[in-house]
């Protein structure tokens, strides 16, 4: 075969899992609802953050006062969600609810507003104010709800959403007046409701009692396993999570700084068009990653990694615009895109430790909520010294890019691929194994299979039929095959034997050995 025929069947095989991976995400009903109900929040979010319908929101003396209401009422919301609300029976009729109120708020200051009652500053802080304490109640929700999903569908159907809540914005910011407004008035509850259909119909908050081992269904995943205890599920959850949000931390001070120095210093509005459609670009590319790469590329280290990476060469690129235009646009697109990466990072967190996703959601959106304002005191600090409009700043900021890179590269010690190399400490036959009995339960655990699929891998490493597995577990032949398959794919293999070999091929964590 020549090269151009060997290029040409790698481009075909490429195209096929893409179209394959794709079809999956897109052709069923319940991976829909979650997509569009996400999609529904993320649109919302940014046209509030860029094209908010009442004019006079960009610009002026007014960006301090509007940052520091709209954060505090995210973070008080997120703490009073995360500590008491999110427990309870009826927090998703209650979020629906806020999610009412907030399309009421929306329309009511845009009336006000356009026929003079109110001003403009009035009028945007108060559907700021009420807006984001509503729109905390959605995001929350649909937290719970991604966090049931195990890590490929949660990713991809995450990334998917993205894409069209940024395809979404750019239709909403080119239209204007009241069809604006009503569109972004309609987000929200759309979103919620949603989420009450994601759920078959139940408003039971995580007060209500979780089975602990639930079947896994092609649409949803398998569900979160109980936690065996609370402080033992909390470390494993911030062990997961801690770098990854320091990260995080750190990219948005830097980015807060320059967005609300380049909101201060524009006369124009802020270009949000060319924000989502840089977004659009990543997140295609990366959705269309995920589709070639699954079962092969690991998720978590992706998102600790590459992006970060790639944001610091965004943030220098930036600094050179002096914090104005296309600069502190370019700089947000890395910084919205790590926030869906968050998103992510987070509830695969809670499925796999246990702990409750409405309180780790409500306090992991309370430490981005009070970012901006940590932003703020800084630029403050700047100006009293008078190292506001000079080097000083773009020095500042370079030495912040540094400082996350160095985060990044220290504390991620993770490999980028699944797969490691076997190092067993022993090789007698019976210690082997008991090494590859240990290996079984990671790659269950890395891979994410679901207890079913667990169930299945424990039978056909051991030799057993299709018929006899499907007699085993009171499955039809064609369910066994159909979770075979799975197994297959997200382990990357193609048979039996290169499945073993990918189990026996990990290496198990120096604990456990």
């Amino acid at each position: 075969m020549s090269s151009d025929q060997t290029a040409k069947h790698g481009l075909g095989r490429v195209c096929q899992k893409v179209g394959h991976g794709l079809s999956c995400i897109f052709s069923d009903k319940t991976s829909l609802i979650y997509i569009f109900g996400l999609a529904a929040f993320y649109t919302w979010n940014l046209v509030d953050i860029f094209a908010p319908p009442l004019v006079g929101s960009g610009g002026g003396p007014g960006i301090e006062v509007s940052t520091v209401v709209s954060s505090v009422c995210n973070v008080g919301s997120y703490v009073a969600i995360a500590a008491l609300l999110s427990r309870f029976r009826s927090f998703f009729a209650l979020a629906f609810a806020a999610a009412v109120a907030a399309a009421a708020v929306v329309l009511g200051a845009w009336g006000l507003w356009s026929v003079g009652l109110v001003g403009s500053p009035e009028a945007l802080l108060a559907y700021k104010g009420v807006t984001r304490v509503c729109a905390a109640f959605v995001i929350v929700a649909w937290g719970m709800r991604f966090s049931e999903l195990e890590g490929s569908a949660l990713t991809q159907r995450a990334l998917a959403a993205f894409c069209m809540a940024t395809l979404a914005f750019l239709v909403i910011g080119a239209t204007r007046g009241l069809l604006q407004a009503g569109l972004f008035a309609l987000l929200l509850p759309l979103s919620m409701g949603l989420c009450l259909r994601a759920t078959g119909g139940r408003v039971a908050g995580e007060g209500a009692t979780r089975p602990t081992q639930v079947a896994a269904s092609p649409d949803c995943g398998e569900a979160p396993p109980a936690a065996s205890g609370s402080h033992d599920g909390v470390r494993r959850f911030l062990s997961s999570v801690w770098r990854l949000l320091l990260v995080f931390t750190l990219f948005g001070i830097v980015t807060w700084v320059m967005i609300l120095g380049a909101q201060a210093g524009l006369s124009t509005a802020f270009p949000g068009s060319v924000v989502a459609g840089a977004a659009f670009a990543v997140m295609a590319c990366l959705l269309v990653a995920s589709c070639v790469f699954e079962g092969i590329v690991s998720y978590r280290y992706v998102y600790k990694l590459v992006l970060p990476l790639v944001m610091v060469g965004l943030l220098l690129v930036a600094a050179f615009e002096g914090f104005r235009g296309v600069g502190a646009a370019v700089v947000s697109v890395g910084f919205t895109c790590f926030d869906l990466f968050c998103f992510v990072m987070v509830a695969t967190a809670c499925r796999q430790s246990g702990v409750r996703a409405g309180a780790a959601f409500g306090w992991y959106r309370a430490l981005e909520s009070f970012v901006p304002m940590v932003a703020l005191g800084l630029m403050t600090a700047l100006g009293q010294l008078g190292a506001r409009s000079g080097n000083t700043t773009l020095y500042v900021l370079v030495a912040a890019c540094v400082l996350v890179l160095a985060v990044v590269l220290v504390l991620d010690r993770g490999s980028i691929l699944e797969r490691g190399r076997l190092k067993p400490d022993v090789v007698y036959p019976r210690a082997e194994a008991l090494y590859f009995a240990r290996q079984c339960e990671e790659a269950i655990s890395r891979y994410e299979l679901s207890p079913r699929e667990a169930e299945v891998l424990s039978l056909v490493v051991r030799g057993r039929s299709v018929p006899h597995i499907a007699e085993r577990l009171y499955l039809s032949r064609g369910t066994v095959k159909t979770h075979i398959a799975r197994i297959y794919q997200k382990l990357g293999v193609g048979d039996r034997q290169e499945m073993i070999d990918c189990i026996e091929s990990l290496e198990l964590p120096e604990d456990e050995r």
